[in-house]
């Protein structure tokens, strides 16, 4: 037989072959919950065929599917569904049949179901800078995710040591993360649980179909109407650490037959808590969603929600105070006005969204969706500020026994009457010394010479107006090929100024910059924070409830991008390269003219700047900044092998040049235009290794990474007392490595049915790798100061300090034993989780103990220059390095955790149940989750050789807490 009709023959054969597969087969059956046997709606179900992903559907409300024109062979079946934990079964399809699976049951996360994403995730930044957000991706399916999110959230555990800004938060397709910090932004829609409640999240590196991603995880919200569970909702809610009282209800119509699907959520969290005094909340949200399909491939769906209100914050103070006090829970914040607890930092926001979002969808191989979001309102945090007074705060370190007394012989302070006297009245916790006294404000500003306030309380804004557009498709050519791709443009204007609040008692303010004033007392036109006003006038504006100012200025930024991911499947293998690119720019616009930084005049004020003597400065307060511009761009590639149906490996590399963020380029926003000098970007590269089990009841994911982040520049200001100024101090060319390991697992125990074993293990260590310069700017001139006849300076202990070897009395030899690497600080690098959980007949009961070590304290520059080191005299000494250099270590700690519910199923179609979470049984209230340094230095110089640290501050976690949520469906 010739070769060409042996090619024809077995060409004829292989149709005939492929004709018999007739695809007649299937897989149907119901997805239920494990704990009660009820059916889960909306649960996703994906069938794969080694690495190649062959169907996706939905379970409709009764929980059943139905998978049809399946050929015979063996398939893997991934069910996935919000609240419950992930689970896969091997299939099985022969001669044609539909193979009926039954029941497949899914665990249920019953302590994630009704937690606020804000319990975790909005801290307050207090005047330091200081941000300690949590970026643990709580909620997720994902197992190390799911029970490290929930157990490590009062640690304030950060996955991986990463920061907030790194965690990417999407919302129906759009990213959410702040335009100016990158924070996460969890606030804008806590309390409302069920409209928020389903979305996809992705690990790590990992690619997505709704962006490009980090290397920190990306999770998209669907936030639509006919994403909230169908039917009527609503629960009551007390806990003992946040607010005492959550009122929450929703109702969702699902898709009607008109083609609609309608859906709200509203909520209420009101009052204060068990442990710290004046933190309160008084806050709402609303959610309002509609959906509309038209014909068979559209659909439109429209989003508005909001959360207005309150909450009074909490402060971090110094070991000092908190052991004045007998109290690690102590709040200098707040004190009585009136009988009543009165907090001077309040939190006060409203910014309310509204999205439309179109999907496209023709058929199984095309699709594709647009949204337009834009972001608007106020966002204000109250203070005290006070001109030529005292400050008010309770825990200023003039008012502390350590002010005026120390055993050291080389502080100068050696007055142990007043050291007493200060001791008794906090002893005694006098009302007037441990708490704000707010009637001795008002008693000052009533007693004011023409009734002008020395004290007032101030409301800092950051008021947004944020437009969003993001477009994405998802393509499938070919069965091994998937192609997602998309563009997305922000424009993004946030205005800072603060106002007056209220005048406590006095008649008006003035607005003067008070430490101008103090240093230009022979030029009264640098204190001006108005100078148009003072030169039109000839006198500082005077200030009422609600007017601005201080500071009035306009960030403004533009971005655009572009982003395609591409899958490839053969067999049981399958690759994911994914590409970025993108331009962004921002630059500041001061809308008032500071007499520090008046700028240039314009041709119609030369005269009038000429008779008050102004003197024009190169830096400007006002107008518009040089634009800082970049082009971004990044690269993904991740590969996957699955060994069996149940279980595969996969690995994800990647490598990020991002642009910086606002808050880290501009010196001082606040005063003037002035920016970091050699702006570069932040480049990033991530990786990690993955093996995963998911099946007949465990579920175990094992991850080693390593990322390297760096070029990253950081600005923070205080007040140097050694230059008797506030300061700017700005950090370059910081880099940081984060390597580590994670493990979580569930698994039965097959000692007790239903009692199954589970916990997480995360090993990471997160140091400085680099020693970065530093710039110090003086505020009230933008004069750099000069350190030994050098602006820049390298903070030379930033990455690492000597450890000096000991002789037998402790005392310091010089020689050096090693070299201690400085660590990433406000995380434990060391934490684990070991519990067991109870299931059966609608009762579930969790317990677990929890250790957590290697945590550190956040660092100040300034202590590891040369200068500060040296001291005075310009002279090292071992004992000053160890001293001014080493990195605070925090205690371990253990904790131990108890969450119990219930839930009765009424004739199979309403739902009554309860949980209640206690968490930090042992009551153990020593456990620090947080700090800093504080950027000052005590310069006693008198003398004196050396420089000495202000006390750094802390936070603490509270004791004993719980959590009672009672909720009711129908």
């Amino acid at each position: 037989m010739s070769k060409r009709y042996s090619i024809a023959l077995a060409a004829l054969l292989a149709a005939v072959t492929l004709s018999a597969q007739d695809y007649t087969g299937g897989v149907k059956g119901t997805v239920i919950n494990r704990n009660g046997k009820e059916p889960i709606e909306k649960a996703k179900l994906t069938l794969m065929q080694g690495a190649n992903q062959i169907a996706v559907v939905e379970s409709a409300e009764d929980g059943t599917f139905m998978i049809p024109n399946l050929g015979d062979g063996m398939y893997t079946l991934v069910i996935d569904a919000p609240d419950f934990l992930e689970n896969q079964v091997q299939v099985t399809v022969n001669d044609g049949y539909v193979k009926n699976m039954f029941n497949l049951s899914l665990t249920a996360l019953q302590q994630l179901t009704d937690v606020d994403d804000d319990s975790f995730a909005a801290f307050d930044l207090d005047d330091s800078g200081y941000n300690d957000n949590p970026t643990i991706l709580f909620g997720s399916n994902d197992i190390f995710n799911n029970i490290a999110g929930f157990n490590f959230s009062a640690i304030r555990y950060r996955a991986r040591g990463y920061t907030s800004e790194s965690q990417d938060v999407y919302l129906a397709g759009v990213k959410m993360n702040d335009a100016i910090t990158g924070y996460s932004p969890y606030s804008l829609w806590s309390g409302l649980n069920e409209a928020m409640r389903s979305k996809e999240t992705v690990n790590g590196v990992e690619v997505s179909d709704y962006g490009f991603g980090g290397y920190n995880g990306l999770t998209n919200i669907f936030g639509n109407a006919a994403s909230v569970r169908k039917g009527l909702r609503g629960s009551v809610l007390t806990n003992s650490v946040l607010y005492r009282l959550r009122v929450m209800g929703s109702y969702a119509t699902g898709w009607l037959d008109n083609g609609w699907a309608f859906a709200a959520n509203v909520s209420a969290r009101l009052g204060g808590n068990d442990w710290i005094k004046g933190v309160y909340y008084r806050s709402f949200a609303y959610y309002l969603a509609a959906d509309k399909k038209i014909g068979d491939d559209h659909q439109i769906g429209f989003v508005f929600f909001g959360t207005p209100g309150e909450r009074g914050a909490q402060m971090a103070s110094t070991q000092e105070v908190y052991d004045l006090m007998y109290d690690n829970m102590y709040n200098a914040n707040w004190g009585y006005q009136d009988g009543k607890v009165r907090n001077a930092r309040v939190r006060k926001t409203h910014e309310p969204v509204a999205l439309v979002k179109y999907d496209y969808n023709p058929g199984d191989k095309f699709s594709a969706s647009a949204t337009a979001l834009f972001r608007f309102g106020t966002n204000g945090y109250t203070a005290l500020d006070w001109y030529n007074a005292q400050d008010p705060k309770p825990d200023y370190y003039r008012n502390l026994p350590s002010y005026y007394y120390n055993a050291d012989p080389d502080w100068n302070r050696h007055n142990q009457a007043k050291a007493v006297e200060s001791y008794l009245r906090w002893y005694n916790e006098d009302p007037n010394t441990v708490h704000i006294n707010w009637d001795r404000l008002y008693r000052v500003n009533q007693q004011s010479e023409n009734g002008r306030s020395k004290y007032v309380q101030e409301e800092r804004h950051t008021d947004q107006l944020d437009f969003n557009l993001a477009a994405s498709f998802k393509y499938r050519p070919l069965n091994w090929i998937t192609v997602t791709g998309g563009i997305n443009g922000r424009i993004n204007r946030t205005e800072y100024y603060k106002i007056i609040a209220d005048l406590l008692g006095g008649r008006y303010y003035l607005d003067v910059d008070n430490f101008a004033d103090r240093d230009y007392a022979a030029q009264p036109w640098k204190s001006q924070n108005d100078l148009k006003y003072y030169l039109a006038n000839g006198e500082a504006r005077k200030l009422y409830v609600g007017d601005k100012y201080g500071y009035d200025y306009l960030a403004q930024l533009r971005n655009i991008g572009g982003w395609a991911n591409g899958q490839f499947v053969i067999d049981n293998f399958s690759a994911n390269v994914g590409l970025k690119a993108g331009y962004e720019v921002f630059w500041r616009h001061g809308l008032m003219k500071k007499g520090l930084f008046p700028g240039y005049p314009k041709a119609d004020e030369v005269a009038a700047w000429e008779a008050a003597g102004i003197e024009p400065t190169a830096e400007s307060s006002s107008w518009v900044s040089k634009p800082a511009q970049f082009f971004t761009y990044g690269a993904k590639l991740g590969l996957n092998y699955v060994i069996t149906g149940n279980q595969r490996v996969y690995a994800n590399v990647g490598y990020f040049n991002d642009a910086p963020k606002f808050n880290q380029v501009f010196l001082s926003p606040r005063t003037r235009n002035s920016m970091v000098e050699n702006l570069t970007t932040v480049k990033t590269f991530a990786s990690d290794i993955n093996w995963q089990y998911s099946g007949n009841g465990i579920n175990i994911r094992a991850t080693g990474y390593y990322t390297t982040i760096k070029d990253q520049s950081k600005v923070m200001s205080a007040y140097d007392d050694i230059q008797n100024a506030f300061s700017n101090f700005a950090l370059s060319g910081i880099d940081e490595m984060h390597a580590g390991v994670e493990l979580g697992f569930k698994m039965p125990t097959y000692l007790v049915e239903n009692l199954s074993l589970q916990g997480v293990f995360a090993w990471g260590r997160y140091v400085y790798t680099s020693t970065p310069t530093m710039v110090q700017t003086l505020d009230n001139s933008a004069e750099p100061v000069s350190y030994n006849g050098s602006q820049t300076v390298n903070v030379t202990y930033w990455k690492e300090t000597p450890v000096y070897v000991r002789d037998a009395d402790g005392n310091i030899s010089g020689q050096v034993k090693r070299m201690q690497q400085h660590f990433v600080p406000s995380t434990p690098q060391l934490a684990a989780s070991l519990g067991l959980a109870y299931n059966y007949n609608y009762w579930f009961i969790d317990a677990d103990v929890e250790y957590f070590d290697q945590a550190y304290l956040d660092m100040n520059p300034l202590y590891r220059t040369d200068y500060a080191v040296q001291g005075p005299d310009h002279k090292e000494t071992p004992s000053e390095i160890e001293y001014m250099t080493t990195q605070e270590k925090f205690d371990a700690a253990w904790l131990v955790n108890l969450s119990v519910g219930k839930s009765w199923y009424i004739q199979r179609k309403y739902q009554l149940g309860f949980s209640l979470n206690a968490k930090n049984l042992l009551n153990n209230t020593n456990v620090k989750t947080g700090g800093y340094e504080q950027t000052r230095i005590v310069d006693n110089t008198e003398g004196k050789t050396r420089y000495y640290r202000f006390d750094p501050k802390y936070f603490y976690m509270s004791g004993i807490n719980y959590m009672l949520n009672i909720y009711f469906r129908f």
